[in-house]
């Protein structure tokens, strides 16, 4: 893998903390008035406001808001599906995809072990065409194309380039007899 590359937890790490950061909509289920740590919050029962994910999150776990947002076991089980109707082309998945799904399954109770098999299943159907497109793609070009790069999220895109780097590697030294040679031509 080449030195410039990030590993896939580090990726999801940095990117999950951008997904708690960004804004979601909320129904305020009681009034609320707070000024604590530089957080100012003045809203009326019923009130929708934007907020901060992770702040969303506390006032949800503490009964004072709704957060309004896609139920990610929903959005798990039509992903799942186009994933199995689409055959061997890739859909196209939220860049942040299992963040979410993660956080969503995080929460569960009643239905983690229905999610997590659902879960587990569209990881695999695009785990193996991900290992395909990445196995041919070192014969049509040098690179991740746009075309693919948009269908995936940002774990699957850390992923795909380790195995091109891997595949890149494992030719170059069957083809030229040599694992430095091929570093070289990867800059690693």
């Amino acid at each position: 893998m080449g030195m410039y590359r990030m590993d896939i937890a580090t990726v999801a790490r940095i990117h999950t903390l951008g997904y708690i950061l960004e804004p979601v909509k909320v129904r305020f289920k009681k009034s609320i008035k707070m000024d604590m740590l530089n957080i100012t919050l003045d809203a009326s029962e019923d009130e929708s406001k934007m907020l901060p994910r992770w702040l969303a999150r506390i006032l949800q776990a503490n009964g004072i808001v709704d957060v309004q947002e896609q139920d990610m076991g929903i959005e798990l089980l039509r992903a799942l599906s186009r994933e199995k109707i689409a055959g061997e082309q890739l859909t196209a998945i939220r860049h942040d995809f299992y963040i979410g799904l993660k956080e969503f399954i995080s929460r569960q109770v009643a239905n983690r072990d229905r999610l997590m098999v659902s879960l587990q299943d569209i990881v695999t159907l695009r785990l193996k065409k991900i290992m395909d497109y990445s196995g041919k793609l070192r014969a049509t070009t040098s690179s991740i194309t746009p075309e693919i790069e948009q269908r995936l999220s940002v774990e699957e895109k850390a992923l795909f380039r380790a195995l091109y780097d891997a595949v890149s590697m494992f030719r170059g030294y069957m083809l030229d007899g040599s694992v430095e040679e091929a570093k070289l031509e990867k800059g690693g």
